[in-house]
């Protein structure tokens, strides 16, 4: 049973931190597909929810102030759940809880509100990936915000570790894959048993070297033959056929680099007459041939070549019975004839999970919200029924997963457009706080919403804890392998600029703070070796 998202932030919020958590979600709704169809077939039927989390303190006896903001969509399919981090900004008033340096309140905030989403969005033989883009960039949310002097804006590597750092501890919580080595059969066997997880990560104009840079400090510890970050793009986890045209094999999300990417080079894509027949190279790119090429002429991009870097981040997380290198082709002609690949079948649908829908019994869902604290949504959502696949239907919406006020999609853009106004000082920021409470309470017909969090973690810090055995792993040099210098007449103890001496001699090099002439060694000195 997955806990609430107010005692889950309770839990790692360091003790006596007080903010009050809001969470408004929208009701999900048919949208476009997040992958191009494949030519001559039909595009995936696919629903999308949003949701916006806001996170404020109480400014002594003025009112709340909002500190930050981060608004993610939940896309799903019948064979793949995807969480796509679209914005997430601050005010640049966090400086008011007076927290310690070394305490990052914003990346706990979000690596806990994106895995609660994860949590309740995991559903029974169906692969999930939890998606976004770094982008540096001074203002996302909160117009204004740029003007006040607290807030720290990242430098785009920066922003890149600071989510590579914010996502692994939700990879941490997930088996690592199996080794590919067929000795490894019962690693292949825990891995079926349990969830599991690998990270992928592409930085457009970046050598898989450099990429490694970016990748959070607990990598070192990882097995060489089991990596949990890897430089690459999960294709064979996310699509359902490889070989398809490259302009059906990356994800359209709104407002994002490689989107406007892909939608301008459609602009290449030969006209095809009605009632002609398809051209050889119909779906195909002229200047663009291959994923590869993609990937690579993003980074002259605008967004990726003005400067600064742009960082492409994917986190794949396999339900039990399912590999990571199982591939979306082969798990979805699996899933249509009824088996599971290594002869494991899909976990029968529990009491809990029919709570999210069951098309077999009605062909329209109310919206009603988990509890008496949201308002029911005035619309109802109409099921498409599948008669081919009963088991897996690509509507979806847990209870647990759910806002604490649930908005219909209209309300919910509504709430974007007109609320996060200004937020240029602190009083700014209290009116334009308020103003979206209220709008929001008036739109769910809600006297008060929202959860006040108290902090219960004792850690003074936020970073992961080194592992068993590896306790002060710092890099600390044995006294043995250090050689000291002799010390020339009249020589202190400054340490020598080279401390590399030529082999088989015992002469030293000028200290520093000696002038030393360019010295040019008299043949007449020189002193054979006697051989032994």
């Amino acid at each position: 049973m997955v806990s609430d998202l107010a005692d889950l932030l309770a839990k790692v919020l360091p003790t006596g931190v007080e903010i009050t958590v809001r969470h408004v979600s929208s009701t999900p709704t048919p949208c476009e597909a997040l992958f191009a169809a494949a030519p001559g077939q039909a595009s995936e039927p696919t629903f999308c929810e949003n949701h916006f989390l806001s996170v404020s303190i109480d400014s002594k006896d003025e009112g709340e102030i909002i500190i930050f903001g981060m608004e993610v969509m939940v896309y799903n399919t019948a064979h793949l759940t995807t969480i796509f981090v679209s914005k997430a900004d601050s005010t640049g008033l966090l400086y008011l809880l007076k927290l310690p340096r070394k305490v990052s309140v914003l990346r706990l905030v979000s690596n806990t509100f994106l895995s609660y989403l994860a949590q309740t969005r995991q559903r029974p033989g169906v692969r999930l990936v939890v998606s976004l883009f770094a982008r540096a960039q001074n203002q996302y949310l909160f117009p204004g915000s740029i003007e006040n002097a607290g807030k720290h804006v990242l430098d785009d590597r920066g922003l890149i570790k600071w989510w590579c750092r914010a996502v692994d501890p939700i990879l941490r919580e997930h088996e690592p894959e199996s080794a590919l080595q067929e000795t490894k059969t019962m690693d292949q066997a825990v891995e079926a048993a349990k969830a599991s997880a690998t990270a992928y990560l592409i930085v457009p104009s970046c050598d898989r070297f450099e990429t490694r840079n970016f990748f959070p400090p607990t990598t070192k510890s990882d097995a060489q033959d089991r990596p949990r970050w890897l430089n690459s793009y999960p294709l064979k986890q996310l699509c359902h056929d490889p070989s398809a045209p490259p302009r059906c094999l990356v994800p359209r999300f709104p407002d994002d680099p490689k989107t406007r990417f892909l939608l301008d080079l459609d602009g290449e894509l030969p006209e095809q007459e009605e009632g002609q027949p398809a051209p050889p190279n119909d779906g195909r790119w002229r200047s663009v041939r291959s994923l590869e090429q993609f990937w690579e002429m993003m980074s002259f991009r605008q967004e990726c070549s003005a400067g600064r870097l742009v960082g492409f981040l994917w986190l794949v997380i396999n339900p039990p019975g399912l590999m990571n290198s199982t591939s979306m082709e082969s798990r979805t002609r699996a899933t249509e004839t009824g088996q599971i690949p290594n002869g494991s079948d899909v976990p029968a649908a529990t009491t809990e999970d029919k709570s999210r829908t069951d098309p077999s019994k009605t062909e329209a869902l109310d919206t009603s919200a988990p509890s008496a604290d949201a308002k029911p949504a005035a619309a109802s959502i109409e099921l498409p029924r599948d008669e081919a696949s009963n088991d897996i239907n690509p509507f979806d919406w847990p209870e647990a997963g759910r806002g604490h006020v649930v908005l219909s999609e209209a309300d919910y853009k509504k709430m974007m457009d007109s609320v996060l106004d200004h937020f240029y000082d602190e009083k700014e920021v209290v009116a334009s706080t308020k103003t979206y409470i209220d709008q929001v309470a008036s739109l769910a017909d809600e006297l008060t919403w929202g959860k006040k969090v108290v902090g219960s973690n004792t850690a003074s810090s936020d970073l992961p804890q080194p592992a068993e055995g590896n306790a002060g792993s710092n890099n600390v040099l044995d006294l043995r392998l250090i050689r000291k210098r002799k010390k020339s007449q009249g020589e202190g103890s400054t340490p020598a600029v080279n401390s590399q001496e030529p082999s088989g001699s015992s002469d030293t090099f000028p200290a520093p703070s000696q002038v030393a002439p360019v010295n040019v060694l008299n043949a007449s000195l020189v002193r054979k070796k006697k051989k032994t």
